[in-house]
């Protein structure tokens, strides 16, 4: 469900661009906003899909270590968190439009 809405808004950012005649796909802002998107994508496709497979093998075992699923869900919300910022800077970059 998430997945297509990402790859949406990305899309329709895109086709906005080139249907303005005012933007450019090298200012900075834009620059900005698409590495911003792409850092949270790798993130979140990367290093949080990996604890949660992590998280998904510990907890098919009936005797899982406590601490370990403890230490995995702590590093999947600090990740989480990382994307969540890196969103965050992309909205008021497109907002707010540096450089332009």
């Amino acid at each position: 469900m998430l997945m297509p809405s990402v790859i949406a808004v990305l899309v329709f950012g895109v086709w906005l661009m080139l249907a303005a005649t005012a933007l450019r796909i090298s200012q900075l802002w834009i620059l900005l906003a698409l590495g911003a998107f792409v850092l949270a994508f790798l993130i979140g496709a990367v290093y949080l899909s990996r604890i949660k497979m992590a998280l998904k093998r510990l907890t098919a075992n009936t005797a899982f270590d406590k601490s370990t699923a403890r230490d995995l869900l702590s590093r999947w919300i600090v990740g989480y968190l990382i994307v969540l910022l890196m969103l965050v800077f992309a909205v008021w970059d497109m907002v707010f439009k540096p450089g332009l």
